[in-house]
């Protein structure tokens, strides 16, 4: 996919405390992404979080997955972003789907109709939040090139086709949410490589105070199998705690201090909040931009990447890490 990027991201400046780099999403007569408003970005992850290196296949590659906000059942696309170039960045939008038996007995798959409001990258797994029932993972490896078409899935014995994109991601196994009396809402999703073990975030965005406080979660991860540490295949949360913070975009771990993202709205910049577990939040009022979303960390580059998800103020940008 990285091999054949097709759309151009350029570089943008954006109005964010301590911003180090920033691209926005092509913008042609033929293809829209920066003010399309039949897919919203959601979930952000980067190769530092695939691989401790830093580089997949010796490139820097953003990973951004998008919702199809138009209601017409498309599912969850995945943008492939090399910005391995200084100061250039290309991508290739691919489709996620979830794969089955048909009733003839022929294999098939379908488009994934969720939100994904996180995506966390770990190794040649893909892990994508689903708001109600917990988490989809997704093979790297596996990647299907299919026939050009509008289709969705096998349209005949050499037809196979993912609404005219030209490659499909394939789920290969969820993690089922326990039923709770106060369900969890797997709203964002970041990994944490400054734990021992490796382990990921899981949080809760919460509108208003309507709904449960929002919580965060956190489980271990098994480098050598890219998997959530499990006994009897079940994973149990090592960590939780009632935040309450309102709006909650996502949440990432950096040595024992977290740095939420949260949303003021479609024309407010967003807030940074850092928390250390026992103390007092700090909130950075202002200090990312507009509709921010997701978050993911880049150890060896002190980058904290986030994106915005409105038409027309649509960018993925990084911050200073350590100026918080």
């Amino acid at each position: 996919v990285l091999a054949n990027t097709n759309h151009a991201n350029p570089t943008k400046t954006v109005s964010a405390s301590n911003f180090l780099r920033g691209f926005t999403w092509e913008n042609t007569a033929d293809y829209d992404d920066e003010n399309t408003e039949k897919w919203t970005p959601q979930g952000i992850t980067t190769s530092a979080d695939a691989l401790d290196v830093g580089l997949y296949e010796s490139k820097k590659v953003i990973l951004i997955d998008w919702y199809n906000s138009g209601d017409t059942g498309l599912g969850v696309r995945l943008s492939f972003i090399d910005r391995t170039a200084s100061g250039a960045a290309s991508y290739r939008n691919a489709l996620l789907v979830e794969p089955y038996t048909d009733s003839s007995g022929n294999a098939n798959f379908k488009a994934v109709n969720v939100h994904g409001g996180g995506i966390a990258w770990y190794g040649h797994l893909l892990y994508v939040v689903d708001t109600n029932n917990g988490i989809r993972v997704f093979d790297l490896d596996h990647i299907y090139q299919v026939t050009a078409g509008e289709g969705i899935g096998r349209q005949s014995a050499t037809d196979y086709q993912a609404y005219s994109y030209a490659y499909a991601v394939p789920q290969t196994f969820f993690y089922q949410a326990a039923t709770l009396s106060s369900p969890m809402r797997w709203s964002f999703i970041a990994l944490d490589r400054t734990t021992t073990p490796d382990s990921i975030v899981v949080g809760e965005y919460a509108a208003d105070d309507t709904v449960p406080a929002s919580r965060l979660v956190r489980f271990s991860i098994d480098y050598t199998t890219r998997e959530l540490t499990a006994t009897s295949n079940v994973a149990t949360a090592t960590w939780a705690y009632e935040v309450d913070i309102l709006r909650m975009q996502g949440a990432v771990s950096i040595n024992g201090t977290f740095y939420i993202s949260r949303s003021n709205g479609a024309s407010t910049n967003g807030d940074l909040i850092t928390w250390v577990p026992g103390n007092t939040v700090t909130i950075h009022s202002g200090a990312l931009y507009i509709g921010c979303e997701d978050l993911s960390y880049n150890r060896d580059a002190n980058e904290l990447w986030t994106l915005s998800e409105h038409p027309g103020k649509r960018f993925f940008y990084a911050v200073k890490a350590d100026a918080y």
